[in-house]
């Protein structure tokens, strides 16, 4: 039997897992444009920060938009985000409205824990794959640097 203390803990956490997919996609997004503009063969402090305060101003929906302007995600991927917005979505707007009385009873707080706990996974899951996109991508930047440096 899950107790309140511990559903609040589980939706902190899962909210974690939200926000690093969306930081994620941030930077990813950035790398993209950076590679797209050249930035790493001509710096351009002044176009990449208005970049960068394009994206912090950004939802996530919008974030991956413009994302899938910049990079092929493929269907599978480009759907897997999708599922994770809706989930960040849900967990964001209307999670404790879903379940409204449910946290004051013991089957009601199990319901909600698991429900976060399929949100918590969603969530994850796409932040580990965005993260793995990014760090291919700053690699790339890194390599392209290095040509442009010999």
């Amino acid at each position: 039997m899950a107790t309140r203390d511990e559903v609040y803990a589980k939706f902190g956490i899962t909210a974690e897992a939200a926000q690093l997919f969306e930081t994620e996609l941030g930077t990813l997004l950035l790398c993209a444009r950076g590679l797209r503009n050249g930035w790493h063969v001509t710096p351009d402090g002044e176009r990449a920060q208005a970049a960068l305060n394009d994206i912090n101003r950004s939802t996530l929906g919008r974030l991956l938009t413009t994302l899938k302007k910049h990079i092929d995600l493929g269907d599978d991927l480009e759907d897997r985000f999708a599922s994770a917005l809706q989930a960040r979505n849900r967990l964001n707007h209307g999670f404790f409205e879903k379940h409204n009385f449910r946290i004051q009873t013991d089957e009601g707080r199990d319901a909600m824990l698991a429900d976060l706990e399929s949100l918590h996974d969603e969530l994850f899951n796409a932040w580990q794959i965005a993260s793995a996109m990014t760090t291919i991508t700053a690699q790339a930047v890194e390599e392209a640097h290095a040509e442009n440096d010999v």
